[in-house]
């Protein structure tokens, strides 16, 4: 009669360590993956307000602003649109818009969020007269008119890490804050 083999327990132990290791590596790719692809909604909708201003002053020579107070260029939460993360932002009245920052991207051709889910929270201050100007990194003719626009996010559950984008009228390219 033939003896039938079988696995050792010892071999089952390596292919289950084996394959540990290997979802491990998956997961922390997956998570790595997923931070990206967010940081690329708040740098896509930031360029793509970059040509909205752009827009918008050409037609009435000065920027829009969504900001609770113009002179304030790192606003609290209160001037973000919008105010949970994530969350559906659902369509905007733009008819009678509730507050300044909704009116503000009304004026600017948005009708509702950005994507029907975002991870992001915007704010942009437009140059009006009286008005102080950004920090120098991202202003650096003050004699001109000039807009800035951030986003924040927090990449982790818990809110703990924050992810900060800033872009204004003389930038080329959207810079990153990390903590």
């Amino acid at each position: 009669m033939a003896r039938q083999r079988g696995f050792t327990l010892l071999e089952l132990m390596v292919v289950v360590a084996i394959v540990g290791v290997l979802a491990i590596i998956a997961v922390v790719s997956y998570k790595g993956y997923m931070r990206k692809a967010r940081l690329q909604e708040g740098i896509a909708f930031l360029m793509d307000l970059k040509l909205k201003q752009e827009t918008y002053f050409s037609a009435y020579s000065q920027y829009v602003d969504t900001g609770v107070d113009a002179n304030d260029f790192y606003p609290s939460g209160a001037g973000f649109k919008p105010e949970d993360l994530p969350v559906g932002w659902g369509a905007w009245d733009c008819t009678a818009p509730a507050n300044k920052a909704i009116q503000g991207f009304c004026a600017l051709g948005y009708s509702g969020p950005p994507s029907p889910e975002t991870y992001f929270q915007y704010v942009t201050i437009g140059w009006a007269p009286g008005h102080a100007a950004p920090p120098d990194e991202y202003i650096k003719d003050k004699t001109r008119r000039w807009w800035f626009a951030r986003a924040i996010t927090y990449y982790d559950p818990n809110g703990d890490r924050q992810i900060e984008l800033r872009f204004s009228s003389e930038l080329t390219q959207v810079v990153e804050i990390w903590p």
